[in-house]
């Protein structure tokens, strides 16, 4: 089968393409002009450059393929960058969803757990745990905007479309880093709190089996939550810490201290732009 892949750059995305390749599969990749190739060399991918948000594009991505899995999108989880994370989660998004429509390709929505409620320990969320729904924070938004657009709108443009929601991963190919952000900044110091609440974690290679599966065989229409094992921050910290021969922190922050820090960052990133 040929398969289509955004995001091949980016460390889910670059664990689904070897991993379809690994399966025999063939493979198109959609590149910016401007993305660095370096983890797509030596693999062997059809590389079609191009914007996403581009109809002519997209047309060229899907024709002639069964699926298309849409693993890129614009990650920013500060209030900021509203527009910018909608234009490239919800309206690029939906232009690759009509293009699938137009040739008959399934479409595999890379959602996030972001864009579910927030589970308790006692009650997990599920995949129809919509409310409450998370922080305003562009990433989540967007995310769960794009979902809300493309199940709203599958009748309409007869769009078999099957949406994944994955957790927190690491794993190999994350040459950026993408989530190793959170293990280095361990490295640069003691950090004495870790944030409260946890998140499920888990291993990228996983978390590409899971994609691919619900590609091939995933119901029209529906979600699949796809998870790890369900840590608090203070627990992932501690682990993460060891594996990085640094001493984790002793305790998880309240709820004063991280509105304060959330204020302070939020202030901070409207002055300095980053």
């Amino acid at each position: 089968m040929r398969y289509s892949v955004t995001g091949a750059t980016g460390l889910l995305g670059n664990n689904v393409v070897r991993h379809l390749l690994d399966l025999g599969h063939e493979v198109r990749v959609s590149v910016r002009r401007s993305s660095n190739r370096t983890p797509l060399k030596d693999l062997d991918i059809e590389i079609l450059e191009g914007e996403i948000g581009d109809p002519d594009h997209a047309d060229q991505l899907v024709t002639g393929t069964q699926s298309l899995i849409h693993a890129a999108g614009l990650i920013w989880f500060g209030k900021t960058q509203q527009e910018s994370s909608h234009k490239i989660n919800v309206d690029a998004t939906y232009n690759l969803a009509e293009a699938c429509a137009r040739h008959s390709s399934r479409l595999l929505f890379v959602s996030s757990t972001d864009a579910l409620a927030a589970g308790q320990p006692s009650q997990p969320a599920n995949e129809s745990s919509l409310q409450p729904a998370k922080c305003n924070a562009a990433y989540v938004v967007s995310k769960r905007q794009a979902e809300a657009a493309l199940l709203e709108n599958a009748v309409k443009l007869n769009l078999d479309v099957v949406i994944v929601n994955p957790c927190l991963f690491f794993g190999p190919w994350d040459w950026k880093p993408s989530s190793g952000k959170m293990i280095l900044a361990l490295t640069d110091g003691y950090v004495p709190l870790a944030p409260p609440g946890g998140i499920s974690v888990g291993d990228v290679r996983n978390i590409a089996q899971g994609i691919v599966s619900a590609a091939q065989r995933g119901q029209q229409g529906q979600r699949y939550i796809l998870a790890g094992e369900n840590l608090s921050y203070l627990e992932l910290w501690r682990y993460m810490a060891g594996l990085v021969n640094r001493k984790g922190p002793f305790a998880a922050m309240r709820t004063p201290m991280r509105k304060i820090l959330s204020f302070g960052g939020d202030l901070y990133t409207r002055i300095s732009k980053r």
